[in-house]
């Protein structure tokens, strides 16, 4: 009965189809709506009851009074209520605390927020005009007649547009009423716009120091992943979660702004004060390792832009592969529209999800399902395929995602847990997977099934349900292995004995003993034709390859391998002999494809040294016949090298043995790229470019190309040249502008459609 209930709460939440957490359900534009929540919150101006705002209606003089006051920090007018300021407002009336505050309490007094009209009178049923709500807003802000100007109401419309409290409204006439959403959005403004001393508005509202220049992520509402009553802001490079003392709007979730504090529970958030800033929304097509598609176009995006997916903060080098196709993200620029930030919006990302063929549910009409990027059927679908539904896009994911492993530990408890560790790894679980585990039994193997985003979603009997996992080694101690699976899962844990070999960066299989220790195996080719693949038309020999597919290039038997995007291949057909490995997903699409050097990008190329060192171990008594004093060679690699930024980078990795074509000073070389985001112990292969002469200045076509006695050689971007005399690589513009003479380097003959990929200068 629990399974239909919760498929019964999912196909309400789809037939109603708005936003988690909306407040207003009348208001349709997105800065209204972050007004009205932001006030809400706070209880300055709140809705009309049944989930409605009336954003329509215009407010009389007494209601945008009252509006006044309560921002300001005052909503206690009880001990005001028995003054009659006016003939027209009775101490009986229900504003009359209000209006007499604005006259009678000490901070608001000196302000006179408010006057009456020539005859003595209030009117405070007539309707507020457009010059009235300015005048009081800048009297809100210290402004007085000296400063705004006499001629009224113009020059305090006038006044009140150069502050910007009229942001985000169209024009208006001095003698048009003010609606409620219109009223709204000029607190709002009001309240993030300093007073005429430079103090600000909503400090009063706040019961804890205003934390400013946040970004509220997500809720509890949008995100299912946060725990109830918990907000996730991004604030000074960093994930913050608070706690929150009564609920967001999910309209505000996206906005930067201040975080306002419950004036009595000060840790707790109150509210939220959104302000003006460069964020753009967008919709994935795909993301790259160096640009994400969106719907608009293509966007360039630097290594170490942060991102926050699935509440968790990286570069994008280190996550632009969590950004998956149709996701929303929201990119937040700097005030020199600089990227400063990308973030996943997590309401786009979570939905309910499901085990096909355990659980009770259905996938709704008219959903398009999907599974590694390409759309099936229900007849495809399999038992422990894990199903999560995105209302925002009427689509169906699935995953096939799993991992086969010891349950070796749990909290708080193993048969309802929030947190395990599988496959000497931990992952938390959400109270709709921990129900799941209720028959799971600590020192036995179980096999924990994902959903889309990777998130545990249900734990299968290994008796019942195992799987085989594949994948790369990206770093290996003498007692540790960290293993990157395909399936995107990141597993670290202990071995019994070191991994032979040094196969970081290969790909392995993985197991675990009954002992708790990860075994690695060394995939070897295995000399199966798997076809051509055709590229544009997504098919490799006869199965179907999926739009996301993982695409590596190992330029070397003994190369660790480099991961590629599709756009990076930059051919129409790539040979069967030049494909090495295909991983097929349970309906045999393909998932993941290792080439051989097939681009040319799986290389790195700079200026290569030996950093080599030597220490020697005794063996028995120096003075003894049988003393020995075995050398012990630490083997290293030093390359300069310009980053995807045209930054110089130098990195220095182990290797296993002396490295071909190597010589004791710097060196123009190529090394596989993959090595810079591995650790470990790697063998390692280099080319050994061609030296096609020496260039003077007029040899350039631009940054383009360059002439040469062996023909006309495009130039490769990032084009490290190497300043011998200084031992550092400089940009071609920076060395450009110092010397006259260029000594080239390529990989290819001209004819061969060679690059020049490196230049040395003395």
């Amino acid at each position: 009965m629990k399974k239909q209930i919760t498929c019964l709460t999912l196909a309400l939440s789809l037939a109603w189809g708005g936003t988690a957490g909306a407040a207003f359900s009348d208001i349709t534009d997105p800065d209204t709506a972050q007004a009205a929540a932001s006030l809400d919150a706070l209880s300055i101006m709140q809705g009309v009851g049944g989930g409605k705002f009336e954003p329509a209606r215009s407010l009389t003089r007494a209601e945008f009074t009252k509006l006044a006051v309560t921002a300001m920090g005052v909503p206690d007018v009880t001990a005001y209520r028995s003054y009659t300021l006016f003939p027209d407002v009775l101490y009986t009336h229900w504003a009359s605390g209000y209006i007499a505050a604005t006259a009678k309490h000490p901070d608001l007094a000196k302000k006179q927020i408010i006057r009456g009209n020539a005859d003595g009178t209030f009117t405070p049923e007539k309707t507020v005009t457009y010059g009235e709500a300015c005048t009081m807003l800048l009297r809100m802000l210290d402004y007085t007649v000296a400063d705004v100007g006499p001629v009224w109401p113009a020059d305090y419309i006038a006044k009140a547009q150069s502050l910007g409290l009229n942001s985000g409204l169209p024009a208006k006439d001095a003698n048009a009423p003010v609606t409620r959403a219109e009223a709204a959005v000029l607190l709002r403004n009001t309240l993030r716009t300093p007073t005429k001393d430079g103090e600000k508005l909503y400090a009063a509202l706040s019961g804890g120091t205003p934390v400013e220049n946040s970004i509220l992520l997500a809720t509890a509402e949008t995100d299912p992943g946060l725990p109830a009553g918990q907000l996730r802001f991004y604030e000074n490079g960093e994930i913050v979660n608070r706690p929150a003392a009564g609920s967001l709007d999910a309209a505000l979730v996206g906005a930067r702004g201040t975080v306002l504090f419950d004036k009595t529970a000060t840790a707790k958030v109150r509210s939220f004060l959104p302000e003006v800033s460069d964020r753009v929304t967008y919709t994935v097509v795909r993301a790259e390792r160096q640009q994400l598609v969106t719907d608009s176009g293509s966007i360039n995006v630097g290594r170490k832009v942060p991102v926050v997916a699935e509440g968790e903060l990286h570069d994008y080098i280190e996550a632009w592969f969590d950004i998956l196709p149709g996701e929303k993200v929201n990119l937040y620029y700097d005030k020199d529209h600089n990227l400063e930030l990308i973030a996943v919006d997590a309401s786009f990302i979570q939905g309910d999800s499901y085990v096909w063929g355990v659980d009770d549910c259905a996938i709704p009409k008219g959903y398009r399902i999907e599974r590694n990027g390409s759309t099936i059927s229900v007849s495809d679908l399999k038992k422990y395929d894990v199903v999560t539904l995105k209302p925002s896009t009427q689509t169906a994911l699935v995953s096939n995602a799993r991992i086969t492993g010891l349950y070796e530990d749990a909290s708080p408890s193993f048969r309802f847990p929030d947190k395990v560790k599988v496959l000497s790894t931990e992952f938390a679980v959400s109270e709709t997977a921990a129900p799941t585990f209720d028959t799971a039994e600590l020192g036995k193997k179980l096999t924990l099934l994902f959903d889309v985003n990777g998130h545990v979603r249900a734990a299968i009997p290994a008796s019942e349900l195992s799987t085989q996992m594949t994948g790369i080694m990206t770093a290996c101690t003498e007692n540790k292995v960290t293993v990157r699976l395909f399936n995107g899962q990141s597993i670290e844990g202990p071995v019994e004995k070191p991994v032979r070999d040094a196969i970081v960066g290969q790909m392995v299989r993985l197991y675990q003993t009954m002992d708790g220790y990860l075994h690695v195996v060394a995939e070897e080719k295995n000399g199966k034709n798997y076809g051509d693949w055709i590229v544009s038309r997504g098919v490799l020999g006869s199965s179907p390859v999926a739009p996301d597919v993982q695409v590596f290039e190992r330029v070397s038997d003994d190369a660790p391998m480099y991961q590629l995007n599709l756009s990076e291949i930059g051919v129409e057909t790539v040979s069967s002999k030049d494909i090495e490995t295909v991983i097929t997903d349970g309906a045999g699409t393909v998932v993941a494809i290792v080439m051989g050097d097939v681009t040319g990008e799986g290389w790195i190329w700079g200026a290569v040294k030996g950093a080599s060192t030597v220490t020697y171990r005794e063996i028995g008594d120096p003075d003894s016949p049988d003393y020995q004093r075995i050398p012990i060679y630490d083997y290293k690699v030093q390359i300069q090298y310009l980053d995807s930024e045209g930054k110089p980078q130098t990195v220095t990795l182990d290797v296993d043995d002396q490295v071909k074509d190597l010589a004791g000073k710097p060196t123009p070389l190529a090394l596989p790229r993959a090595a810079l985001s591995n650790t470990g112990e790697m063998k390692l292969a280099s080319k050994k470019p061609i030296r096609v002469g020496t260039v003077g200045l007029v040899a350039f076509d631009g940054y383009d190309g360059v002439r040469t006695d062996k023909g006309y050689y495009r130039l490769a971007d990032n084009l490290p040249v190497y300043v011998a005399r200084l031992d550092k690589v400089v940009t071609l513009r920076q060395a450009k502008a110092d010397y006259d003479n260029f000594t080239l380097y390529a990989d290819k003959t001209a004819e061969n459609g060679g690059m020049i990929r490196m230049i040395t200068v003395n």
